[in-house]
């Protein structure tokens, strides 16, 4: 027989992997070549630009948890936190871009990095097979809304018709057409 407590932290404290729900539009650069990802919250809000993407551990922990999905040539575009981000590649190479000049730190199976706050990131996969990769991000709500580059807003615009508005927001600018067969795809 379960006890009360077990079954309460099995229904909020147990997210399976098989039951994530891939958002595959969750970012301002995700419809971008280079954007391209699958995020799946894990533990708390988190940076989110996109308001249907929910963790299945939404009480505050103080941090944030999600897997991120990298096909090949997928990634971030550059990018800021007022947190640090840790980032941790489980099955492949990614490699980390580093402020304005995106110099590149190649991170393999098992490798850490802990990105200082302010500091601007993205992430590439080069190689030829999907990447599963932890993310972390300090606080409950990542510390606020993305801080993007300036070329990372600019590309998305033009190429996308993607934006984000004063809140951190996704929105659909007058040139927007949503693909075909994108996950999460509600904004």
């Amino acid at each position: 027989m379960v006890s009360p407590l077990t079954e309460e932290i099995e229904r909020t404290r147990v997210a399976r992997f098989n039951r994530l729900k891939p958002f595959s539009l969750a970012f301002v650069d995700s419809l971008l070549p280079d954007g391209r990802k699958k995020n799946l919250k894990v533990i708390g809000q988190g940076v989110v630009e996109n308001p249907a993407m929910a963790p299945p551990i939404a009480e505050d922990h103080g941090f944030t948890v999600s897997w991120i999905l990298v096909p090949p040539g997928g990634g971030a575009g550059l990018h800021s936190h007022r947190t640090p981000e840790v980032f941790i590649p489980f099955n492949g190479t990614i490699h980390v871009l580093i402020g304005d000049d995106k110099e590149e730190i190649e991170l393999n199976p098992g490798d850490v990095i802990s990105v200082p706050t302010g500091v601007m990131r993205g992430f590439r996969n080069k190689g030829v097979a999907e990447v599963t990769m932890l993310a972390m991000v300090g606080g409950h709500r990542g510390g606020g809304a993305v801080t993007w580059h300036d070329d990372v807003l600019a590309r998305a615009a033009a190429d996308t018709g993607l934006g984000v508005d004063a809140e951190g927001r996704l929105t659909k600018l007058e040139n927007f057409r949503m693909p075909l067969n994108v996950e999460g795809s509600a904004i």
